[in-house]
């Protein structure tokens, strides 16, 4: 049932999208972080004995999917996320611009929160805090505040275990996503610099076709790393050639030329994320804006 375990702390491979890998502490308190593995296996641990809390790092559907099946257990969020918990019309306001929200868009990702993944609105029973040591028994947690993907992205180590779940910095050789309306590329980087210095035997990720590494920073290097190869390769176009957002998301310096993977959209990604490249390298003075192109100074 579980494809990592050490002590209390078990880890469970949730699949792609719109699934995610979960955490199960099996304690005086029984804990289940990010429920969006397979429900089956989540059923089965709640028909042993009732689940007393669900955590979730960050209010996205493939991390908040199967909350809706443990209505008992309490909700612990940091502060940030809290409100698209507790409002489904906030939660659509936090992902979709105005003119997606109120056009075709917005009707489609709203039946997807209510019919797909099973939104319920609710209010958090505790909000997390930064540093604060948390113990379900044996089994001790301390929550880190780790933004950049969401500004209430959370990180979890388990300090006994010597065990530091990264959530959705999933350290996947790809690279970071940061294409949300409230993401941020240098809080993202600031984030990741921070778990570098965590001591850690293993790290769990929320996503990826391993999510199981040794503790070791290289892999945390190399994630950030991809951001830069990305920022680097997008000076080097604009030198070439200034460009409008829309031809700089065709040159797909993140998603290579594939529009479409599954439910996402990779070509809306690439816009997204480009341009929040384009704000920090505009605010660093290495790019600038005339009219609609973007020019390398």
């Amino acid at each position: 049932m579980f494809d990592f375990k050490k002590n209390g702390l078990c880890y469970i491979k949730g699949g792609r999208y719109p699934h995610c890998h979960a955490l199960f502490i099996d304690d005086h308190l029984r804990v289940l972080i990010d429920p969006a593995c397979d429900d089956r296996v989540l059923k089965r641990l709640a028909s042993e004995k009732p689940i007393d809390v669900i955590i979730n790092s960050h209010c996205h559907e493939d991390h908040f999917l199967n909350n809706y099946l443990f209505p008992e257990a309490e909700l612990w969020v940091h502060e940030k996320e809290a409100p698209m918990f507790r409002s489904i019309e906030t939660l659509l306001d936090s992902w979709l611009d105005d003119d997606e929200k109120t056009g075709p868009k917005g009707d489609e990702t709203l039946q997807f929160l209510i019919n797909d993944v099973h939104f319920k609105e609710r209010e958090p029973d505790r909000l997390l805090l930064d540093r604060e040591l948390i113990s379900f028994g044996d089994t001790q947690m301390q929550v880190l505040h780790t933004p950049g993907h969401s500004p209430g992205h959370l990180s979890f180590f388990f300090p006994n275990e010597k065990v530091l779940y990264t959530a959705d910095l999933d350290l996947v050789e790809a690279g970071p996503y940061y294409g949300d309306k409230a993401s941020d590329i240098d809080e993202m980087i600031h984030s990741l610099e921070r778990l570098l210095e965590i001591k850690a035997e293993t790290y769990l990720s929320a996503h990826g076709k391993y999510g199981i590494y040794a503790g070791d920073p290289k892999y945390i290097l190399r994630y950030i790393d991809v951001i830069y190869q990305r920022e680097n390769r997008l000076l080097d176009a604009l030198t070439q050639k200034p460009s409008t957002l829309e031809e700089i998301a065709d040159f797909g310096i993140i998603h290579g030329k594939k529009k479409i993977s599954g439910a996402w959209d990779l070509s809306l990604s690439e816009k997204k994320m480009m341009a929040k490249h384009l704000v920090r390298l505009i605010r660093k003075g290495a790019v600038q804006q005339e009219g609609d192109r973007y020019i390398a100074c």
